[in-house]
Order: C-alpha cells, then structure tokens, then sequence
C-alpha cells in the first residue's frame, strides 16, 4: 500500500512538474525563432504569443475539464491529455509554418488544462486537511523542478537549433504508464452528489473566491514579463547567449523549488493572506531591480526573490482555496482558478506590448513591480476589512 502510494504521488508531482512548463520551455528559443520568422508581419508579436498561446486554451478549457471530471471522474481525461500533451508539443518541432506551430500550441494547452486540473484536484482527494498544505508545497517543489530541468536544457538545446526544446514535451509519454497504472477513481470525485442542506452556491465565500482569482491573474500577467521579455532584455549584455538565457530563467525554478520545500514551517507562523502580502511584496521589488539593472550583478538576485515569491504564492493561492472548497466541488473551484492563472499567462504580453512600446523593457518591468507591491498591500487591507471571510484553515500541523 505504502508503494502503491508513492507511486501516485509522484505520478501526480511529476505531472504537475510538466504542466508548469507547458508554456517556458521554449523560452530561450524566442529570439532565433524571431530571426527564423522575421519575413512573417507582426512575426516577432506572433512568436511571443506562441510562448504564451497554451495559456489562452488552458483558461477556456479549464472550467469545463473542472465540470467535467467533478461528474464524470478524473483518469480517463488525465489519460488523453497525457497522450495530447506529448503530440501537440513535439509537433513544433516539425511544423514549418507559424500558423500552423502557433496552432499546435493551442491545442497543447488543451492538454496542459486537463493535465492541470486533474492532477491538483487527485492530490486534494487523497489529501487529509492536515497534509493538504504539506502536499500543494511538495506540488509547487516538483513545477519549480521543471523549470529548472526543462527551461535549462532548453537554452542548451536552443543553442543547437530553436526547434529542439519542443521535444521536450515527450516527457509526457514517460509519465503516462504512471497515470494508467497508478492513479484510481476517488469515488467521492465521481458521479451526481447529493444536495447538501443548503444552497452549495450560496454558501460559497464568492469575495474570497474572486479575491484569489484575481490575485492568481495579476502575478501571472507581471512574472510572464520575465520569460517573454527577459531573453530580449538581456541581448545587449556582454556575453550572452540562449544558454545563458535558460540558465538565468532556470535561477527562478531553483530559487522556487527551496522556498516551496519551506512552505509547510512558513504556514505554521503565517496566514494564507500573509504569505500572499509578503510573497507578492517580493516579487514587487525583484521587478524593480530588473528594471534598474545594467548587467547580470543585479539580475540575478532578482531571479533569486522572484523564484522565492513563486515558490510561496503558488501553493498558497491552491491551499488556501482548497481550505475551503467542499469536496463535490473541488474540480470547478481549482478549474476556475487555472483558468484566471493561465488567462494571465496568456494575456501578458497582449497587455503588456503597448506598455512595452510606450516605456521600453525597463519601464516594463518598473511598472510591473509597483503592481505587485500595490497588490500586496491591498491584499493587506482587504484581509482586515474581510478577518473572518479570509480566515483559511491552518493545515500544517
């Protein structure tokens, strides 16, 4: 039983480690895709979309896979958008067309938002409220592994060819006999539910739920300044190239993954909305400091504060929505969730291109980091105007 377990943990860690990178991996080969598409209008826009385009699929498919595997079950989705993720991501790596790249990777996020939301909501079934947090920071420790192991190797790869980082998406096909034979349908997951004695709807805290949303869209729209900005960025600085692109974007996963080993002790001394506070108030100033920077001295801590604002935020934002949620509706409320996450992805460099036209990278990146402090210090006020609403269980004990 004790194997059977660790199984479908790792299963369920190593599939939200490949999910995470549906979008970064191929960051570091911006540039010579740019080069390799510079003859297509607008190809340099189109090229920063494709980086982010799994994004907008995951945000419109994430609230019906929620829908759909709160009624339906889990395993059977998690199986096919296993296999998707695999043929639709290493399919840029043949495709000659931009259409036609940008295409697969629309339908790549398909896959990531079945990969997503199943995984998040099979960790919550087998999750007692005392390991719940435990468990998001161990999930949030794999993503931060990803992108280390997938960025890094492709900024190496990109160094070779732009179109080798997406064969990376064939790690899929590696986990999938894990899937099949490790993960088994919670049966409280499955099937109509009894209405409880109440109105589900109504008793839902929908300011703490929207407040969360929102908290996951903004980050997302200001940390995808980084991967899709960052590579430009650093163009002009001396040395450089796709492998050290990927090594410094790799500073953020390794940075993420120690502070998501410490989320577990943080929760024990911190509410939910002051780890929020103090995790986007990191961020906020790494902005700045990649704005005032003029060489790598000054980057590379940033990377450092932003990778350890992401490694609290992000299990923070699922366990504190988690505390919450009832069982019957653990698959919407985290589609819903991964739908404003991956929106933000999504929609960053849509909203951030006139800005970026208006001020430049660096006044990019300033405005992006005074958000991110805003935010924090809203998250403050509205956690003392709302005291009883925001309370999240503590589940660290």
């Amino acid at each position: 039983m004790t194997g059977s377990y660790k199984w479908r943990e790792l299963t369920l860690m190593a599939s939200s480690m490949i999910a995470i990178v549906g979008t970064t991996a191929i960051a570091a080969s911006l540039p010579h895709m740019s080069e390799a598409y510079a003859a297509v209008p607008n190809g340099r826009f189109l090229v920063n979309v494709a980086l982010t385009l799994p994004a907008l699929s995951v945000a419109v498919c994430s609230p019906f896979v929620g829908v759909a595997i709160d009624r339906w079950g889990r395993k059977r989705l998690f199986i096919l958008a296993m296999i998707l993720y695999g043929l639709s991501g290493t399919a840029g790596s043949v495709l000659a067309s931009l259409p036609a790249l940008l295409f697969s990777r629309l339908v790549l996020g398909v896959a990531v938002a079945g990969i997503t939301t199943c995984a998040t909501a099979l960790l919550a079934d087998h999750a007692t409220e005392q390991k719940l947090g435990s468990l998001m920071g161990r999930q949030s420790l794999f993503m931060s592994l990803g992108n280390v192991v997938f960025v890094s190797l492709g900024g190496v790869l990109a160094d070779h060819h732009w179109r080798l980082p997406f064969l990376l998406y064939a790690a899929s096909f590696v986990i999938l006999p894990g899937v099949i034979f490790s993960i088994s349908e919670p049966r409280a997951a499955r099937g109509p539910q009894r209405p409880s004695s109440g109105s589900g709807a109504e008793a839902l805290p929908v300011r703490r739920i929207a407040l969360l949303y929102a908290l996951g869209f903004v980050n997302m729209v200001v940390y995808f300044m980084v991967p899709v900005y960052l590579p430009f960025h650093l163009s002009s600085f001396p040395g450089n190239n796709s492998a050290r692109v990927g090594g410094l974007l790799a500073i953020v996963g390794l940075s993420w993954g120690i502070s998501s080993s410490l989320y577990h002790r943080i929760r024990q001394h911190l509410t939910c909305e002051q780890v929020a506070l103090v995790s986007l108030a990191l961020m906020g100033i790494a902005n700045l400091m990649i704005a005032m920077a003029s060489g790598y001295a000054l980057v590379i801590p940033a990377l450092v504060l932003i990778g350890a604002g992401l490694g609290v935020f992000v299990p923070n934002l699922n366990a504190w929505l988690l505390s919450f949620t009832p069982a019957t509706m653990k698959g919407r409320l985290i589609g819903g969730l991964v739908f404003f996450v991956f929106l933000g992805q999504f929609a960053s460099p849509i909203l951030t291109r006139p800005l970026n036209a208006a001020v430049g990278t660096t006044g990019s990146y300033f405005v992006g980091g005074a958000l991110l402090l805003l935010l924090s210090l809203g998250t403050a006020g509205v956690s003392r105007a709302m005291p009883i609403e925001l309370s999240a269980k503590r589940d660290v004990e």
